[in-house]
């Protein structure tokens, strides 16, 4: 019995199994589309953020108080048109305009002639030269390529640096301005900058400007070609390369008696080198800049050429910096020494100092030092004062002229908070006898030199006031309350009301802008040059007081943002300078395109 279970158990289990499994083709497609894994995979859209240049800047920190910054926003969202426009909102500043569109814009500050302004290009001092080797028409600096521009005030001088565009991110960046108005004003201007993540970057600019003659005034026809393009290399934050090369080429026509003809170009070629012992800037730090400029076209003077070589050598600490340069030039100052630093030794105090001496042509040698302080107090308030000493050349690049001596002081009581800020500074100032005139400036008048400045002491008042959200009320007022020189009137002040808001509460994601702007300048009768013949005899020309307004009005949608700007909106019948009248009412609008992709 038990035999037979099993075997009909066996038989049971050989029915039931499965029968074998026949043999099977390899069904799977052969791979016949040549791509490889690599090509497959999606490009790398993630923005990354790249070290830059850090901005040429005076070793730091410095005093609360003795700088103004006017960063992307600011020269995007004002009615500044050129460099002159901007150093307009610093106290003490005149300037002296030949005319609207394309006439020269001066920069007077301190009585002291050329000077009084100093303008540095990426840490490169930008010098003028060609017909006018004496002062810089800050007119014909370009504000296309720039992303910054600090100004450093000292008791007589100004201190201007130009920071050309820095691309951190990846995402390419791009832009369209197109403008018009009165008289035919033109104005075309792209921007392209873009950055690799193997540390390359390019950048470029192109900015074409016109206008028509006006009989009714000084201003005469004018174009130009102002073109800036930038290519560098930077791996790291330790170290970096850039070469950048700036063209300028305008011109102006002429009107008998008052304006000459005056064809112009210019271009600089700027290299710079840096390498740092650490990416976030402290530490040891080497930079080095090579220039080379050249001047043609214009047929009054032969065209020229030069180059200045630069070295610095920098300590950063955590609280200080230490800072050296040497320059060497084809140009006036041959060749110059700097040494600046800046120290916070306890929290409230901040100490800062620099000194320079120059070698010119006919062996004359200057020499400069400077000092200011900085002290918080309680409630808001602060103290800052400058003391500056020079026995330097009066007009750099002319071979006569000697040195001349002088000892400024100024000192100012600061109160700031969340509402405003109010200050009351007192300048005092030494004799001077500046020389020169402005090219482009004389006018009917000829003025052609200026008069002596006996010494002098100033008031100055600035305040700045938010009484309620989006609204600024803001101004200056400067006056030589003994003294004073040249283009340095009586009661000149500067007087602003700017609306400015993204209506946050409707449009969340900060696509909608509007910003508005009235702003007025003013002056009382003074003195405006002197007219010398070539007997010797000096004739005054007076400074007439005057009242200019001026009116801005932009609107952002995104990344569009349309303009409209109208100056001497009160139709005065006057000027800047005695003998070159302005425009009434002259107008002009636009459109701006921002692009990233």
């Amino acid at each position: 019995m038990i035999r037979r279970a099993l075997l009909v158990a066996t038989l049971l289990g050989i029915a039931a199994a499965p029968p074998p499994a026949a043999a099977q083709a390899d069904t799977t497609a052969r791979d016949t589309s040549g791509a490889r894994a690599r090509d497959t995979t999606p490009p790398d859209t993630i923005p990354h953020y790249l070290a830059a240049f850090a901005p040429a800047l005076p070793a730091g920190p410095l005093p609360h108080g003795t700088r103004y910054t006017f960063d992307a926003d600011s020269l995007r969202f004002s009615d500044a048109t050129t460099l002159a426009d901007l150093l307009l909102h610093v106290p003490g500043v005149y300037i002296a305009r030949g005319g609207a569109y394309g006439a020269p814009e001066v920069a007077l500050f301190g009585g002291r002639g050329p000077p009084g302004i100093e303008v540095y290009w990426d840490g490169v001092p930008y010098l003028p030269l060609g017909r006018d080797s004496v002062f810089l028409d800050l007119a014909r600096v370009s504000l296309a390529p720039l992303e910054r521009v600090d100004v450093i005030v000292l008791p007589a001088t100004l201190r201007v640096y130009l920071t050309t565009s820095r691309q951190r991110s990846t995402v390419p960046t791009s832009s369209v301005r197109i403008e018009t108005g009165d008289l035919s004003v033109a104005d075309y201007r792209g921007t392209f900058a873009r950055r690799w993540r193997s540390g390359m970057g390019l950048a470029l600019a192109a900015d074409w400007n016109a206008i028509n003659d006006d009989a009714a005034t000084s201003t005469t026809a004018f174009n130009s070609v102002d073109l800036w393009l930038k290519g560098e290399y930077i791996p790291g934050g330790r170290l970096g390369i850039s070469y950048e090369v700036l063209s300028s080429t305008w011109d102006r026509s002429a009107r008998v008696g008052v304006v000459d003809r005056w064809r112009f170009k210019r271009q600089d070629g700027l290299l710079r080198v840096f390498a740092g012992a650490r990416a976030d800037g402290l530490g040891p730090r080497f930079e080095a800049a090579l220039l080379r400029t050249s001047i043609s076209r214009d047929t009054a003077i032969p065209g020229r050429s030069g180059a200045l070589a630069q070295v610095a050598a920098r300590q950063t600490w955590r609280r200080a910096s230490l800072a050296v340069t040497g320059r060497f030039s084809d140009f006036l100052p041959r060749s110059s020494v700097e040494v600046e630093g800046g120290w916070t030794p306890v929290p409230r105090l901040t100490l800062a100092a620099d000194g320079r001496i120059a070698r010119y042509a006919g062996r004359r040698t200057g020499r400069r030092a400077h000092a200011s302080g900085g002290l918080s107090l309680p409630l808001g308030f602060s103290l800052h004062g400058d003391v500056a000493s020079m026995r330097d050349a009066t007009a750099p690049a002319l071979a006569t002229g000697g040195t001349q001596w002088a000892l400024d002081f100024s000192g100012a009581v600061r109160w700031e908070s969340r509402f405003g800020t109010v200050e009351a500074a007192g300048v005092r100032r030494d004799p001077y006898q500046p020389l020169g005139f402005p090219s482009g400036l004389s006018g009917r008048d000829s003025i052609n030199g200026f008069g002596p400045v006996p010494q002098s002491r100033y008031l100055q008042l600035i305040a700045s006031v938010r009484p309620v959200a989006g609204l600024t009320l803001s101004g200056w007022y400067f006056d030589p309350i003994r003294g004073g020189g040249d283009f340095e009137p009586p009661r000149h002040a500067r007087f602003s009301a700017t609306f400015f808001s993204r209506f946050w509460r409707v449009y969340k994601s900060g696509v909608f802008a509007l910003r508005g702007e009235f702003a007025v300048e003013s002056w009382s009768r003074g003195l405006g040059g002197v007219h010398r013949d070539t007997l010797g005899n000096v004739v005054q020309v007076p400074l007439a007081g005057a009242t200019f307004i001026e009116n801005d009005l932009q609107m952002q949608i995104a990344g569009v943002t349309a303009f409209w700007v109208v100056r001497n909106s009160n139709f005065f019948r006057g000027s800047y300078v005695h003998g070159l009248s302005y425009p009434r009412r002259f107008q002009y609008f636009g459109v701006r395109w921002t692009f990233t992709n």
